[in-house]
């Protein structure tokens, strides 16, 4: 019955990571890299980020092409979507990631690059 139960969670972790790649785009997935993908050992293998440190970041690095109220929305879907957090009572606004969601991010992230044919530097 145990082997039967890890099978299926599994099986479910597979489908929600590959329907979760399939929604998002190319620029949720960069954002969600900044936080969760910085090449360092755990507990040092996230990263938060004060907004405008954030998008000088993306506009600098990653040559973002949208103005900073348009990677805000992005930014609160993701922590609508729960792979982001806002921290309450920061000026200027800092976001960070959610502890214990590294693994399905992280997974999601891996499953876009795959499914979009894309050459990934990472490794985790």
């Amino acid at each position: 019955m145990m082997v039967e139960n890890t099978s299926m969670l599994k099986d479910d972790f597979e489908k929600t990571v590959l329907l979760l790649a399939e929604k998002m785009d190319f620029w949720d997935v960069q954002i969600l890299r900044k936080f969760y993908i910085t090449g360092r050992d755990f507990p040092f293998d996230t990263q938060p980020y004060c907004f405008p440190i954030l998008y000088q970041e993306l506009k600098d690095s990653n040559r973002l092409k949208v103005g900073s109220e348009a990677l805000r929305k992005r930014l609160s879907n993701l922590v609508k979507c729960g792979f982001l957090e806002k921290i309450k009572k920061s000026n200027p606004t800092n976001y960070g990631p959610v502890r214990e969601k590294e693994k399905i991010v992280r997974a999601v992230i891996m499953k876009f690059f795959v499914i979009h044919g894309l050459r990934s530097s990472f490794k985790f």
